[in-house]
């Protein structure tokens, strides 16, 4: 059993305040190895909390929590702040069933004060945290803790503009580890560079100062004038802080954030200073532990791993991600048509893109963690004759639900939403679970909707989708496996829009399923025929505008019918197809089986399914005793 002198004396950070600040690099080593200890165990996020290991000490150290108030931002960073928070002999159960979840909960703790999965909100509630204070008479501090690739999101730099404006104590730290997970894509400073560095900066530069240059007498002397503005321009420009103090915060940094006790006495010395504050720390993705040092993409998050090698379990050689599915498939198009264009808010590796990115990186935009702006990005590549496939996990897309309207569906422009993840994340949780999409792409004009129920369906609608030009085309699938040795990429079998696909037959039930539901649903209309009860099974691959005559003939022929669906009850496909199917078969309708309106824990898909009755025995159980009735 590993030992971890500091790290066993402390339970709560009450007990990190009682030791010496000389004693925190030794507090610091023990976390660290604690976290590589445990998660070559279990998995989980590495990289990104090896990272923050220094700083969270420092916080906790100099913070007087729970009084005091740390906001994360993302979250997957939190596993030093659990283990100092009362937590540390749970890690080991960190995003299993019932066990920790692998973000900031506050349900789990007093010291996680909102669950965060989304980039980009921790200065909005930091704001909010301190105007309560202030409205309140207390006294409290707030910080904010927020990546590089988070803080140039929108939300942030809203934020950081109105808390500029107000000027309320609050401190926000800028943790720079220039990584997001996959890389960061159009930084704050590198667009600063770019102005400074531009073709048109320059010609201009140029061109006036040739003109200066033949202004009789005084020209001269205008020009080195103007060579000083521009110098001063640029300091000013480029200076580290520049944008955020003109957004009314004071800057300080960078510093080094692996010095634990210099972030200890710098933020000691800004609790003294008043109104917001940006502290700028550098530091360094996987420190600490080499293989994630040298790779910090490939450890963002791991599965079980050997500690001296850093080697994960080999995976099944022939399965493949349908992620990669995706991007394997866009290759095979893009080949034969470069009009095609690949968008992504900065999920290049999520998404299974890197491959893709690689061969084609003009036609890849990865946009950052800026999902409104790629949604009008996309429509706004359709106006000008590219092909745009949007590639997105389906709690993002729920972050540019404004531009899915304004921007594509209401102007009916042909974007191709290829939405990932939907349906149970399982180990991401509540915050990551892609339960709503159905609901709202359904509920939108000119919005078409295909749910491939296998692998083989995405490839197949992926070669559909890119010659369709009638709607703005969306699929949803799940975060699952496709055997390689069952897959057709050069020979995809045509689909036909609107058309649906009878599975099984039968007279006494008909169900009707929806994407990654269909083995579920088959598994029950077999244990339903050994009880003498005979389905029908309809794979609604497409579900909008669904094969109205197929289903309606259905419906008609047999008793009653039921809904498969893995999404919110009443944020799914349901909603839609009961409104959609006539009043004299309505009243045959007996049950929709998903998930309710709940926040759904984190764990694996099955454990999930078989919690709300969803795994094909208890749905057979249960439509055994409905049909008895």
């Amino acid at each position: 059993m590993p030992s971890y002198p500091y790290l066993d004396k402390i339970n709560f950070p009450e007990d990190l305040r009682t030791l010496k600040e000389s004693d925190l690099p030794a507090v610091c080593h023990d976390v660290r190895e604690y976290i590589i200890d445990t998660l070559s165990d279990v998995g989980g996020h590495f990289a990104s909390n090896l990272g923050v290991v220094e700083l969270t000490v420092a916080l906790h150290y100099v913070f007087q929590t729970p009084k005091d108030k740390i906001i994360w931002d993302v979250g997957h960073q939190t596993y030093p702040h659990k283990i100092l928070t009362g937590r540390k002999k749970e890690l080991p159960t960190v995003r299993k069933w019932m066990g920790l979840s692998g973000f900031p909960k506050r349900e789990e703790s007093e010291y996680d004060l909102y669950n965060t999965g989304h980039a980009g909100t921790s200065i909005s509630q930091a704001l909010g945290e301190a105007c309560a204070r202030d409205l309140m008479g207390e006294t409290y501090k707030v910080a904010a803790v927020i990546g590089d690739a988070s803080i140039a999101t929108g939300m942030a730099l809203e934020a950081m503009n109105h808390g500029g404006h107000i000027k309320p104590n609050m401190l926000v730290i800028l943790n720079d580890n220039y990584m997001s997970i996959s890389k960061n894509v159009g930084s704050i400073s590198n667009y600063l560079n770019r102005i400074i560095s531009s073709q048109v900066y320059n010609k201009g530069k140029t061109a006036f100062y040739g003109f200066l240059k033949w202004i009789p007498l005084i020209g001269p002397a205008l020009q080195a004038l103007a060579h000083n503005m521009e110098t001063s321009f640029k300091h000013f420009m480029m200076r580290p802080g520049g944008l955020f103090e003109d957004l009314g915060f004071t800057y300080f940094g960078p510093i080094d954030g692996h010095d634990v006790n210099r972030v200890v006495q710098m933020l000691q010395n800004l609790s003294k200073i008043q109104g917001p504050i940006l502290l700028h720390v550098l530091t360094q993705k996987g420190k600490g532990y080499k293989p994630a040092e040298a790779d910090p993409i490939k450890y963002h998050g791991v599965t079980p791993f050997n500690k001296e090698s850093g080697k994960m379990a080999s995976a099944d050689a022939n399965k493949i991600g349908l992620s990669k599915i995706v991007g394997k498939t866009l290759i095979d198009l893009t080949s034969k048509d470069k009009r095609i264009a690949v968008i992504t808010p900065a999920m290049i590796e999520g998404s299974g893109l890197r491959e893709y990115h690689e061969t084609y990186p003009n036609h890849t935009f990865d946009v950052g963690i800026a999902e409104q702006h790629s949604v009008a990005f996309a429509g706004a590549m359709t106006n000008g004759g590219a092909i745009p496939f949007m590639c997105i996990y389906s709690t993002f897309l729920t972050r540019a639900l404004d531009q899915l309207v304004e921007d594509v569906s209401l102007m009916n422009l042909p974007v191709r939403f290829v939405i990932d993840r939907a349906g149970i994340v399982g180990p991401d949780g509540e915050t990551h679970q892609g339960l709503s999409d159905l609901g709202y792409l359904a509920g939108l004009p000119n919005m078409d909707i295909m749910v491939p129920s296998s692998a083989q369906d995405i490839i197949d609608s992926l070669h559909f989708m890119k010659d369709y030009t009638d709607h703005p085309i969306a699929i949803r699938f799940p975060k699952d496996n496709g055997d390689l040795r069952e897959l057709q990429f050069d020979t995809p079998n045509k689909v036909t829009k609107a058309k649906a696909r009878v599975v099984s037959e039968g007279n006494d039930l008909l169900i009707l399923s929806v994407g990654f539901m269909l083995p579920i649903a088959k598994q029950v209309a077999e244990i339903l025929k050994k009880e003498g009860i005979s389905a029908s099974v309809i794979d609604l691959f497409w579900l909008r505008p669904y094969d109205q005559d197929l289903v309606h003939s259905y419906i008609t022929k047999t008793k009653q019918f039921v809904i498969l669906d893995e999404s919110y009850l009443h944020a799914g496909a349901s909603g839609y197809l009961l409104n959609e199917i006539p009043n004299t078969l309505i009243g045959k309708f007996l049950k929709t089986f998903a998930l309710p309106l709940e926040p759904i824990h984190h764990g694996e898909r099955n454990q999930i399914l078989e919690h709300y009755r969803l795994t094909s025995s208890q749905i057979a159980e249960d439509l055994l005793l409905l049909l008895q009735k």
